[in-house]
């Protein structure tokens, strides 16, 4: 069971700020499918003020609880200049939330026996373990997970290589690995330092694991579908799901100058290159991703059982750190502890909350990255954990 914790950090939207992905390219009641309320109540009014306010073109919400979906509200336009209106069905890109996932998925991979917590980057890579840099022999997944391990950031020019690299996207995560793990770590590994090239590594890893099972697909993105989103009680359809820009529905947009809004479009550009996927190029629909959110409100879930809920919950590498294993964590004092993270590609904004003392999951999308975008996003946020605080008084 969760317990309520009782000490409080850093204010709980600059930690948001901490954990917002940083990749650049060149970053009325609903029930299974959720239909908007009245735009006069609740969310959907919510949704509809700090969009008009804040000059969006697109916000999506939702809200859940450990008995499924609670509420859902979208509102404006699926691209810039465009009557189109946006749909609750439309998927969003999620950015960095993406990490979470990441890591769920190596949690069940280790359910399967398939993996174990504490391996070494040596175990984790045993092709080339000699060619390690002897300073890596004592990182662990955990350390890449909560972004302890010292390695370089990534720069523009390999993210732009990736564009026109011909080899599969596995092959371009297990070179990624390879390449920095043959020099030794940039910075104190002992130091937290949010870097997306942890989790590519993290990806390349989980795809030598899959290579070597005859019943279990080979890529980190089919193994999300398999894994993930197909083994929720509650069906998730195909189309709710993938990675890269979205290919129907809404588009994400690039700021020029802080000036001119440009829709970005469904090709390459419109996305990190696909190798950083398990850093943060997954999509979803509003339902999907908050019905395998609540999978970390139940003590019953099968998906997301209560020993994998407390390891990837819990603070690393010591009970004071704020990141989990794609987590960041803040002790809130009015709503309790917080499991958040937020993840953009620069082109959209995606922020997540599972607040346990509440029975709450909240996300909150924009198809920009604007600071017009995280204050629509605050202010939504905070009137759902709110209302539910309310609710839950007596």
């Amino acid at each position: 069971m969760f317990q309520r914790a009782k000490r409080a950090t850093q204010p709980l939207f600059a930690l948001l700020g901490v954990v917002i992905a940083s990749a650049a390219i060149s970053v009325a009641q609903a029930q299974e499918t959720p239909g908007q309320a009245s735009a006069d109540t609740g969310l959907s009014k919510w949704v509809q003020t700090a969009r008009e306010e804040q000059n969006l073109i697109a916000v999506g919400a939702i809200i859940a609880s450990r008995d499924g979906i609670i509420d859902a509200a979208v509102d404006g336009v699926r691209s810039h200049g465009s009557e189109d209106e946006v749909q609750l069905g439309d998927p969003w890109h999620l950015g960095s939330n993406t990490k979470a996932l990441t890591a769920l998925l190596y949690a069940k991979l280790v359910e399967r026996d398939l993996a174990h917590w504490q391996a070494t980057l040596p175990e984790l890579f045993p092709g080339f373990a000699d060619e390690m840099d002897p300073a890596w022999k004592t990182i662990t997944i955990e350390d890449l997970f909560a972004h302890r391990t010292g390695m370089k950031q990534m720069g523009g020019f390999w993210l732009n290589a990736r564009r026109k690299d011909e080899r599969s996207v596995s092959e371009q995560r297990t070179d990624a690995a390879y390449r920095v793990l043959r020099d030794p770590p940039s910075k104190d590994p002992a130091e937290f330092d949010y870097n997306n090239l942890n989790y590519i590594v993290a990806g390349a890893a989980i795809e030598d694991i899959l290579r070597a099972q005859d019943d279990l697909p080979n890529t980190w993105e089919s193994a999300m579908r398999l894994l993930l989103f197909s083994a929720l009680e509650t069906s998730v359809d195909a189309s709710e799901i993938g990675f890269g820009p979205p290919q129907v529905g809404l588009q994400g947009h690039r700021v020029t100058f802080g000036v001119f809004t440009t829709a970005v479009g469904r090709g390459k550009n419109a996305d990190n290159p696909a190798a950083l996927g398990p850093a943060g190029t997954a999509h979803a629909t509003l339902r999907a991703h908050a019905l395998l959110a609540s999978e970390f409100l139940k003590d019953s879930s099968t998906l997301v059982p209560v020993p994998m809920r407390e390891k990837l919950f819990s603070p690393y590498p010591t009970e004071d750190a704020t990141y989990a294993m794609g987590w960041g964590i803040y002790d809130d004092p009015k709503f309790g502890r917080l499991y958040l993270h937020s993840g953009s590609n620069t082109m959209w904004t995606s922020q997540i909350i599972i607040a346990p003392d509440l029975d709450r999951v909240v996300i909150v999308n924009v198809n920009q990255f604007t600071d017009s975008a995280r204050a629509a996003i605050r202010s939504i946020s905070t009137e759902a954990l709110d209302a539910a605080l309310s609710s839950d008084s007596p």
